[in-house]
């Protein structure tokens, strides 16, 4: 494989990875359960509850303030911790991204930025959404309901931090030629 081929790999995985982390925060099914016509949907900062035509809506914030219960603030705190490893990812993701964009069309401006800066940043886009993911799953409250499971924006936030991972992975292990 020829260098300029890896570079438009690794910068396809990296918008991925991107794109897969930005779907992933902004979504609405970390958590959800269907059952008996109740369907539930966690994100990380709100609950929705839909039955029988009619929708509730739980903000994690706002129910720690009001309620004695710790769940609603375990929710919060595990909402939080996930927002965070995966905002930071998807920052570092865009400027990885730049990083390699850039000089394809020609504009060495990103090359200012310091060797091991890069390397902090290449491999703490997929790192962060990884730790933002999996910091989540280890923060939220153990829900004992058999119908309460993992859902598509969790498992997307996983796949982002892997695929940002596999793009320094490629770069390292992978040799191009003239290499």
């Amino acid at each position: 494989m020829d260098s300029s081929m890896k570079g438009k790999i690794m910068t396809g995985m990296i918008v991925g990875a991107f794109l897969f982390a930005l779907l992933a925060v902004i979504g609405s099914s970390w958590m959800t359960a269907d059952e008996e016509g109740v369907e539930a949907n966690y994100s990380l900062s709100a609950a929705e509850v839909e039955a029988m035509g009619m929708s509730i809506e739980m903000d994690y914030g706002e129910a720690c303030d009001e309620s004695d219960d710790d769940e609603p603030c375990q929710l919060a705190t595990a909402g939080f911790i996930g927002k965070m490893g995966l905002w930071i990812g998807i920052l570092m993701a865009g400027t990885y991204a730049a990083m390699m964009i850039m000089p394809m069309v020609g504009n060495d401006s990103m090359d200012a930025i310091p060797e091991i800066g890069q390397k902090i940043i290449s491999w703490g886009a997929g790192g962060m959404m990884l730790l933002g993911a999996i910091g989540w799953l280890i923060l939220k409250p153990e829900i004992d309901d058999d119908a309460i499971g993992l859902g598509m924006s969790f498992f997307m936030a996983m796949f982002a931090g892997l695929l940002g991972l596999a793009a320094p992975l490629m770069d390292m292990f992978v040799p191009a030629d003239g290499e």
